[in-house]
């Protein structure tokens, strides 16, 4: 039986959606179209179920440079299933490493190895705060921030949300994009979280949280404290090999190739690609594949990847 997460109060809902009737404009729209979402779904959500060994473990295998978070969640479920129904609780992580390692696909795969939707909001493309927190409604570009609107649609209380570069947000004085991340990544007061656009506490202690950068020296020590710290390594080239084998075969059988290719990565492709970095790996599979498929060919070889034939602009590994 699932432990059930009381999102709002419904006395809350009902009092905002009298003080609400009056509003006009994008911003009353928008306020509405949440309300009418929160009561088809009741204040009572169901948390998700606690994810079993094996998937964890085999997330291990797909991402061996990330040992350290994938440990601490195996951990944290094996305490939650100690428990049945009980909600798996894992702290805010912050996953810091050079671009291309596979940081975002990670936080995708733990998506879905949690079997929760995905929400990410991108810190360099944000210039204020109320992409997170919403923004009132007096303006009309006011209503409900991004994170209330995708909560909502979502349906679950334990999404994961990815702060994708957060060492890129430009923090001003006036204009901090990061600003609501310092309740958020709280439980007592993410339990109360109040979006400037929707005015209405909502329980939001449940969600995972995931952020990402290069360069931790950039995020303000008070907001980069709330978060455990994971420095992530470049995969070894024996790691790459790995990987690199791995996604070969998720590619074929994903695009209903398998009858047409050869089912393992030839060693000499492998050795190619375990000196890159995830970042685009299945991109350049793709690309090698339709040479060897002009060929004729069910084997690739090197002279098949892109990065071959332009060693200059040479790009590898996962988005």
């Amino acid at each position: 039986m699932s432990n059930m997460v009381e999102v709002y109060a419904p006395e809350d809902l009902e009092q905002l959606k009298v003080s609400s009737e009056s509003e006009t404009g994008n911003a009353g729209r928008s306020v509405k179209r949440v309300l009418n979402i929160l009561a088809d779904r009741g204040a009572h959500w169901p948390s998700s179920a606690t994810p079993q060994d094996g998937s964890l473990l085999d997330l291990g295998r797909r991402f061996p440079n990330f040992a350290a978070p994938i440990e601490d969640i195996r951990r944290a479920a094996a305490l939650a299933r100690l428990a049945p129904g009980s909600p798996l609780v894992l702290a805010p992580m912050l996953l810091d490493g050079s671009p291309g390692i596979g940081k975002s696909h990670f936080a995708r795969e733990v998506a879905a190895a949690l079997r929760v939707p995905m929400q990410t909001f991108s810190m360099a493309q944000a210039t204020a705060s109320f992409g997170l927190g919403g923004l009132n409604t007096q303006y009309d570009s006011g209503g409900p921030g991004y994170l209330v609107r995708s909560f909502a649609d979502g349906g679950v209380p334990d999404p994961v949300v990815v702060v994708d570069e957060l060492d890129k947000a430009a923090v001003f004085s006036s204009h901090d994009p990061t600003r609501p991340l310092y309740e958020l990544l709280e439980a007592g007061t993410a339990a109360r979280f109040v979006d400037d656009g929707l005015r209405m506490p909502l329980n939001l202690g449940a969600i995972r949280w995931i952020a990402t950068c290069n360069d931790p020296d950039l995020i303000a020590e008070p907001l980069r404290s709330r978060f455990l710290h994971y420095e992530i390594q470049r995969p070894t080239p024996a790691q790459m090999r790995d990987i690199a084998a791995r996604a070969y075969r998720e590619v074929v059988t994903a695009g209903a190739w398998s009858r047409h290719f050869d089912s393992e990565l030839p060693d000499d492709v492998a050795d190619a690609l375990a000196t890159g970095v995830p970042r685009d790996l299945a991109r350049t599979l793709r690309a090698a594949l339709g040479a060897a498929a002009l060929a004729g060919r069910s084997t690739i070889r090197v002279g098949d990847m892109p990065s071959t034939r332009s060693t200059a602009r040479m790009r590898m590994g996962f988005a």
